[in-house]
């Protein structure tokens, strides 16, 4: 008995090249050879051929990694009218439809004896820390950070994984064995756990130099502005304060402060750079007088200099993180976000 199939013409016109599909599939099944204790860096190389053969075609590799540790692929072929997705489970590993199938532990975040905390649970008790858009942008970050990685992997070798576990444990304070095991602990990361860390933590870096080079001076020379040092002169604001306690001379000023110190009253000088400043202090000349915040405080306050910016290591840094923060937005605007566990009404703006 022979059946067929009805499709559209635009279903006919998008259909994958045969020779690509079986190039895909022969791809996908050697692929399945190493997948079961492979690590994502390692399984990426895998498609790089397939890619420069079919360089027309929009392919993306996927991963799926069991609570064993176990990881499954699927390639993924995206045409105009679809996706295609590719994938081979060698016997006695379960295909794609059944990955999805829940354990009953895997809706589960915590548990203390015999009490389980389930994971809308600990979101709901996490509830002000999830307000923070902050919080969710970062969290979306990590997911487009790790894209990026898994699209473009950036290899290191042991040598360059012992400087960066070298350069992590020092910046921990785990300066011996003894508080190295006790962190790992405390963490639950088991050694094979805390390389892959830092084995992220330092690809991580090398993305971000990666998206950040040759776009880092003209960065400088367009937001020079924003480095200039600011010198500020300020005094708590009281109910006794008159509306301008810090006179616009530079004498008057500091002798205003330590007259205001001896009293008792908080005050004192701030040096700054103005991208750290608050926007009035940002945008006042020398000699203005401002109100404020201090210290989370009311205040008082004059710029008693504007220091131009010097293109030091420092200014280089903070242009490198401003680019690369500026690389984020953009993908988080662009990318297609589903929080699984978190009211959609709190976590609508993130991203956009």
């Amino acid at each position: 008995m022979t059946s067929t199939i009805d499709r559209t013409p635009a279903q006919r016109t998008a259909a994958p090249d045969p020779a690509m599909l079986a190039d895909a599939v022969e791809t996908m099944i050697r692929l399945s050879e190493v997948a079961g204790d492979s690590t994502v860096e390692r399984a990426a190389p895998a498609v790089a051929g397939l890619r420069s053969r079919w360089a027309d075609a929009r392919l993306d590799l996927v991963h799926d990694r069991a609570a064993d540790g176990t990881v499954s692929y699927d390639l993924l072929i995206r045409g105009s009218a679809g996706t295609l997705s590719v994938a081979f489970s060698p016997a006695p590993a379960q295909p794609w439809p059944l990955r999805g199938a829940m354990h009953y532990t895997e809706g589960t975040l915590l548990r203390v004896g015999t009490t389980r905390l389930g994971v809308g649970e600990g979101l709901g008790a996490l509830d002000y820390l999830w307000s923070e858009a902050e919080v969710l942008a970062r969290l979306i970050d990590t997911c487009v950070i790790k894209a990026e990685l898994e699209r473009e992997p950036i290899p290191l070798d042991d040598a360059q994984i012992q400087q960066a576990a070298d350069a992590f444990r020092r910046a921990k304070g785990l300066l011996d064995a003894e508080r190295t095991a006790r962190w790992l602990d405390a963490v639950g990361l088991d050694q094979d756990g805390f390389v892959e860390l830092v084995r992220h933590t330092a690809q991580a870096a090398a993305l971000r130099r990666r998206v950040t080079a040759g776009r880092i001076e003209s960065w400088l020379a367009e937001h020079h502005e924003e480095l200039t040092t600011l010198s500020v002169a300020w005094i708590a604001a009281t109910q006794t304060s008159g509306p301008a306690p810090v006179p616009a001379e530079r004498g008057a000023a500091l002798a205003a402060v330590t007259a205001a110190i001896q009293r008792g009253e908080s005050a004192g000088l701030l040096r700054l750079a103005a991208v750290d400043a608050p926007a009035e202090l940002r945008s006042a000349a020398v000699g203005d007088p401002v109100t404020t915040h201090v210290h989370g405080a009311p205040a008082h306050a004059v710029v008693l200099d504007r220091l131009p910016a010097e293109l030091d290591d420092e200014a280089h840094r903070h242009a490198e993180r401003a680019v690369f923060d500026q690389w984020l937005a953009d993908a988080r605007a662009g990318a297609d976000i589903e929080w699984c566990w978190l009211d959609a009404d709190r976590t609508a703006a993130v991203g956009a």
